[in-house]
């Protein structure tokens, strides 16, 4: 990925969403070396340890108001939608 904050920050809807998605998908696939996760397992402790401790000193980002029912459909549905 170029600038993985510069693509992030220019996030404005669904299909930049999903491009971004598609992106990330594909530079684990071409650069894994580059993954610190590269595990499933991994991937998704990670993720809660960063949420965990980057909340507490991320002034940007409203916290509270954080849709985690929509984020918990979407690494759900990645277990299961075909």
């Amino acid at each position: 990925m170029n600038n993985p904050v510069e693509q992030i920050n220019a996030i404005k809807n669904m299909d930049d969403f999903l491009n971004f998605v598609v992106a990330l998908a594909m530079d684990a696939k071409e650069n894994p070396s580059e993954w610190a996760n590269i595990t499933i397992t991994d991937y998704l402790g990670q993720i809660a340890s960063w949420v965990d401790d980057y909340s507490m000193f991320d002034e940007e980002t409203d916290w509270e108001k954080v849709d985690y029912k929509t984020i918990a459909k979407l690494l759900y549905m990645g277990k299961i939608y075909e």
